[in-house]
């Protein structure tokens, strides 16, 4: 009896020891929050687009994007692109692989941004790009100098892309992100699953 419950307690530490390896949530781009003021960056007007790369050592899902920026009366599409348009190390993003938006109001700069996105990407190097779409006129600002800034900036405007790497753009982001379970995780936690359901069947018998 005592060799059963022991047997079961291992079992049970095996798998949930197993369980939390699948799948962690973490920031996989973390710039800090940029130093310059609110009207003291770039501005942030309908039809401009800012984007900033980073790259994924593995397989990941992206849960949430966030930049740091100023807001005015409309809506900023978040999206993700490729970095194949001009080679690795470009400045040129390459096709949209994932898109959403959301709606704004007037506000000071700060992190804003969607969660729950669940975007499925695999290792490599990709850009997140941010757009306005409210009025022409808008006074909104995405300010620069993080702290920790990125390796490569772009921006767009009039449909043509600009290499902002070394204009001090500078802007802030958040990617957050959990690993895929690789397939030899998932499947020693299927067998420890499975180990403790017949531990559990015996131990009812």
């Amino acid at each position: 009896m005592l060799f059963e419950r022991l047997r079961f307690t291992v079992v049970l530490l095996f798998t949930l020891g197993c369980a939390p390896a699948l799948a962690q949530a973490a920031l996989v781009v973390d710039t800090g929050t940029p130093s310059n003021a609110i009207g003291a960056g770039w501005a942030f007007n309908s039809g401009h687009s800012y984007a900033g790369r980073f790259a994924l050592s593995a397989a990941t899902t992206i849960n949430s994007i966030e930049g740091y920026f100023g807001t005015d009366a409309g809506e900023v599409g978040i999206s993700l692109f490729s970095n194949s348009a001009d080679g690795e190390g470009g400045f040129i993003p390459g096709n949209a692989l994932r898109s959403a938006s959301f709606a704004t109001g007037v506000g000071e700069a700060g992190w804003r941004g969607l969660a729950g996105l669940d975007w499925a990407v695999g290792e490599g190097s990709y850009w997140i790009v941010f757009t306005a779409t409210w009025d022409s006129a808008s006074q909104a600002s995405l300010p620069g100098a993080a702290a920790r800034p990125l390796a490569g900036y772009a921006l767009e405007q009039g449909g043509q892309w600009y290499d902002a790497a070394g204009l001090g753009l500078d802007q802030g982001l958040h990617v957050d992100a959990s690993a895929v379970p690789e397939p030899g995780g998932m499947a020693l936690f299927g067998l420890g699953l499975a180990v403790l359901g017949v531990v559990s069947r015996r131990k009812r018998a």
